[in-house]
This record gives C-alpha cells, structure tokens and sequence, in this order.
C-alpha cells in the first residue's frame, strides 16, 4: 500500500499543455506549436497579477511560500527547448506551473458549469418566447374569427340596400351572362319607355333613370363580377346616346353602397 501511495500520479491540464505529477517527479508537456515568447509572456501576466495585489496579497504569500518549503523538491523530465526556457527564461518554477494549472482547472469548471447554468437560463427564455408566439398565433387567429365582414358587400347585400334607398324602384342586375351589346340596347330601350329627362350613373355600380316627373321608376345594378371595362362600355355608349337625344346625363363619384 505504501508504495502504491509513492506512485500515485496527478494529470493537470490536456493533451495539448499539461502534464502530471507524482511524488518526487514532475513531467510537463509543452505545445509543439507555441512559442516560448507566447509562453513566458503568459506567465509574466500571471506573476503581474499577483504583485498588483500588493500588501493585501502578502500574507497569503507568506503561508504559500511555508507550505512549499514543507514539499519535497521536483525532479524536472522534460523535452530539451521547455527544460531550456524554465532554467534561463521563466520567473516561474515548475511547482509554480503545476500550483497554476491546479486552479486552472478548478477555473475551469467553475466557468463551464456557469456556461451550463447560462445555457439552462436561455433554453427558458426561449421556451418562453415560444409559448408568447404561439399565443399570439391564437390570438390573431381567434381576432381573424371574430372580425367585421369586409366593406365590400355582395351582391345580395348591395342590392338589398338599394331597394331600401329606392323604395319605389325596380331595379335590373347586369353580370356576365349579359353580354355589352344586350345591356346597352336593354337600358336605351327602357330610356325610350319612360320618356326620360336624366340619366345618373353612381361610381360605376348602379344607374338611375329619372323621367319628367321626377319619379325614379328603372334601375340598373352592375353586379361585382362585372369587370370595369364592360361597364365603361356601357356608360360610354349609353352617354352618347343621350347627347344625341337631348337627356340629361350625369356621373358621381359617391355612391349609398
């Protein structure tokens, strides 16, 4: 068991740059791709942080420097151009690099499981952010149900309301199934029976004919499948007819509808 306890070995740091340490020896490896200039400035920066502490720091010294001289001395093995840089160039001892990567390590992990801890905090907040975008989702579709039906009524609806505005007027639907020509001499023709005085067209969805008396007895509604040009066609030709009759012809822009 005794010499179990003697050859017990201690690995710090990695593959790459670290080493190991058993009682009486120390083996460090040194990174093939690394400088000596990048090394001992990394050193030189620890050793800097440690003076800065000044007085504060002294008496922490002093203990470590009590606790060392109790340790045995370390045997150094390793490669020729490290063993070079920590005999003519490192304010630091081996133990010094050994004590460093100790706390390195235990730095390390701290820092790790507060990357987890992080990590554990955001995958919340997304979940979180998750469930006020699906929220949302609910709501703009529960708010798409319960909307006011569009401005733009059918034809059913249209024509139901002029039949309020007009109380005592028949109205006359034109679609597609009319064909521009039928709708034309359709309109004239009823232009013709009334003997009409004024012919008003409301924003290219409906036409009113008023005769002498001032009675508004025939309407034509021009159905929301109409396209704008056929309907243009119609007024046009129906407005050129009354020119040449005589009959007063007017357009508005506004309509009831």
């Amino acid at each position: 068991m005794s010499n179990q306890k003697r050859t017990r070995k201690f690995v710090f740091g990695n593959e790459r740059f670290g080493g190991s340490y058993t009682p009486g020896e120390f083996e460090f490896n040194f990174p093939e791709d690394m400088t000596r200039e990048d090394f001992e400035k990394i050193f030189a920066q620890r050793m800097n942080a440690l003076h800065k502490r000044g007085n504060e720091f002294a008496e922490e010294i002093f203990d470590h420097k009590s606790r060392k001289e109790n340790l045995k001395p370390l045997s150094i093995r390793v490669k020729p151009h490290t063993k070079e840089f920590f005999k003519s160039h490192s304010i630091l001892s081996p133990r010094d690099v050994l004590e460093m990567y100790e706390e390195f390590n235990s730095g390390s992990e701290a820092f790790i499981n507060s990357l987890i801890e992080e990590e554990k905090e955001l995958e919340n907040e997304l979940l979180e952010v998750q469930e006020k975008l699906h929220n949302a989702k609910l709501f703009k579709e529960k708010l798409a149900e319960i909307e006011p039906e569009s401005d733009i009524l059918t034809d059913e609806g249209k024509m139901a309301k002029l039949q309020n505005l007009y109380e005592d007027t028949e109205f006359k639907e034109i679609g597609n199934e009319t064909p521009v020509g039928k709708a034309q001499s359709d309109i004239i023709r009823d232009i013709q029976i009334y003997n009409t005085q004024d012919v008003h067209i409301y924003t290219n969805e409906y036409l009113i004919i008023t005769v002498y008396t001032n009675a508004q007895p025939i309407g034509y509604y021009f159905k929301n499948e109409y396209s704008d040009e056929d309907i243009s066609d119609v007024i046009d030709h129906i407005k050129e007819y009354c020119e040449k009759n005589d009959i007063g012809f007017r357009e508005s822009e506004n309509s009831e509808l």
